[in-house]
C-alpha cells in the first residue's frame, strides 16, 4: 500500500496516529489501526481523549469560535506517547456552545468513544452512537449500510425530536476510507431528516479526486451543506491485496464458575436487546444530552472507588460498542492505567517486526447475535489487573471464557454496569 498525505493537524505524524494490518474480510482486506481510540490497540485514557478534544477544537475554530488553549500539548502527548492526566482532567472542564442547535453521532463500533470525547466539549447539545444491536419494542429513527463492514447495517435510535430539532448534525468516524459509509449515512438522515446541515470529523481522510467529487456531487443535487475535518488526509493505492493464509481461529473455550465482582444499577434504562442485554444511559446509545454528560464524571470517579485493588499497572477492558465509559473509568483510576475494546474486527495476526497485531484471542458473548469478538496484543502489555466492564451480564456461564483468557494474563475484576439479576421486562 502507498499512502501519501496531503495535510496533517500541526505537529501530527502519520506514525504516531495508526499503521496498517490485514483485515480478515474478502470486501476489503486492509485496516488502518488506530493509535488513538483504544479500540484494537490499548492505550492512556489521555491520548483518547485527547484525540477527541484536538477534533472538537478543528470544529469550534470552523464555527467561529475560539478551541482549547492548550492544543500543543496534546499533540505532544500523542507523538510522545507520554500521557498527562492532569491535563486531561483539565481539557473536560472546556466546553463551548454552537450557534445552532447540534446533534453529535458517533459511528459504532469503533468510533463510539471518540464520538463521544469530541461530544464532551459542547454545551446545549446532545449526543447518540449507532449501534448493531436490535432494540425490542423500538423502530430506528433510521438505517444504513457500511458496505465493507463484516456487520454492515447500522441502526439509530433517537429520542423523539432529537433528530428533527437539529440544525446542524456532527457525523464522527476515526477515519473515512472512501466516503461510501459517510454518502451513505447522509443520505439515510437526509431521507428522513431533510434540511440539515452536516459535519464530518474523523482521524483520517484517504478520499481521492474521484471519492470527493462523488460527494460532492451528492450534496450539490440535495442542496444540503457538509463539510469535512479530519487531523490527517491524504490518499493511497492498495498496490498488492492477497493475503497469507492465516490459520483458523479457535474459539477460548476456558470454564469456571466466576461472577461479576462488582455491580453498578444506577442510570439502568428499560429497554432490552434481542438478546435480552440491559443497558444504561450514560452510553449514548439512546441519546444523551450535555446536561446528562456531567454527571459520567461523578459515574467515574464513583465506579473506580468501588473496586476492591487499584493497580498502577491496570488494563480497563470495555465491550464492543461501549467505549467511552471504560475510556472515563480509567482516567478515573490515576495511574498509568490503559483501555481497550472488544471488537468484531477480524484482523490477520502475525509475529512480524513492525507488524502492529502480534496475536488474538476470539469468543463469543450473547450481545453478539453470533458474530464472534476479538482482542488483541494483550501479551504485549506490561500491566498487573485487569477491569472488565460489562454492559450486561445476564447468563455468566457465557463470559466464563474470555475471563479465563483474562486471568492467565493478570488478576481481574469483572464489573457489569446492570444488574445481572433477569428483571421482570425480560422474563
Amino acid at each position: 500500500m502507498h499512502i501519501s498525505v496531503t495535510d496533517a493537524y500541526p505537529g501530527l505524524s502519520p506514525e504516531s496516529l495508526f499503521s496498517v494490518a490485514l483485515r480478515v474480510n474478502k470486501k476489503r482486506q486492509f485496516l488502518f489501526v488506530s493509535k488513538l481510540i483504544a479500540k484494537h490497540l490499548a492505550v492512556n485514557p489521555s491520548v483518547a481523549l485527547g484525540t477527541g478534544t484536538l477534533l472538537a477544537s478543528l470544529l469550534m475554530e470552523r464555527a467561529g469560535l475560539k478551541g482549547y488553549s492548550n492544543t500543543a500539548h496534546l499533540v505532544g502527548m500523542i507523538e510522545t506517547g507520554k500521557a498527562n492526566r492532569e491535563l486531561s482532567i483539565e481539557s473536560l472542564e472546556f466546553k463551548k456552545a454552537l450557534p445552532q442547535k447540534t446533534v453529535f453521532i458517533g459511528m459504532a463500533e469503533t468510533a463510539t468513544g471518540l464520538g463521544h470525547s469530541v461530544f464532551q466539549h459542547f454545551e446545549k447539545a446532545a449526543y447518540l452512537h449507532t449501534t448493531r444491536e436490535e432494540i425490542v419494542g423500538m423502530t430506528p429513527s433510521f438505517v444504513f449500510e457500511e458496505e465493507h463492514s463484516h456487520a454492515t447495517s447500522h441502526k439509530v435510535y433517537a429520542p423523539s425530536g432529537m433528530l428533527e430539532e437539529a440544525e446542524t448534525i456532527v457525523l464522527i468516524d476515526d477515519e473515512i476510507s472512501t466516503g461510501n459509509t459517510l454518502l451513505n449515512l447522509v443520505c439515510a438522515l437526509d431521507d428522513q431528516f431533510p434540511g440539515k446541515n452536516y459535519v464530518s470529523l474523523s482521524i483520517l481522510d484517504w478520499r481521492n479526486a474521484s471519492q470527493r467529487e462523488k460527494i460532492e456531487k451528492m450534496t450539490s443535487s440535495r442542496e444540503i451543506s457538509l463539510k469535512i475535518l479530519s487531523l490527517m488526509s491524504g490518499d493511497f493505492e492498495l498496490v498488492h491485496s492477497r493475503a497469507p493464509e492465516e490459520p483458523t481461529d479457535t474459539l477460548l473455550n476456558g470454564t469456571g464458575q466466576r461472577v461479576p465482582t462488582i455491580q453498578i444499577s444506577e442510570n439502568k434504562l428499560s429497554v432490552v436487546s434481542k438478546t435480552k442485554q440491559q443497558y444504561i444511559s450514560h452510553t449514548g446509545r439512546f441519546g444523551l444530552t450535555s446536561k446528562e454528560h456531567d454527571e459520567i464524571t461523578n459515574w467515574a470517579e464513583t465506579a473506580a472507588a468501588q473496586v476492591a485493588k487499584k493497580s498502577d499497572k491496570a488494563l480497563v477492558i470495555g465491550v464492543g460498542e461501549n467505549m467511552y465509559l471504560p475510556i472515563r473509568f480509567a482516567l478515573a483510576l490515576g495511574g498509568n492505567s490503559l483501555v481497550q475494546t472488544t471488537t468484531r474486527s477480524p484482523i490477520f495476526a502475525a509475529k512480524t517486526t513492525g507488524y502492529p497485531i502480534q496475536e488474538k484471542a476470539k469468543f463469543d458473548l450473547p450481545d453478539a447475535e453470533e458474530i464472534s469478538q476479538f482482542i488483541y496484543n494483550l501479551n504485549e502489555l506490561d500491566i498487573d489487573r485487569i477491569y472488565l466492564l460489562a454492559e450486561s451480564v445476564i447468563d455468566s456461564s457465557e463470559w466464563q471464557p474470555l475471563l479465563a483468557y483474562l486471568e492467565e494474563k493478570a488478576p481481574v475484576e469483572w464489573i457489569s454496569l446492570t444488574t445481572t439479576k433477569r428483571s421482570e421486562e425480560i422474563e
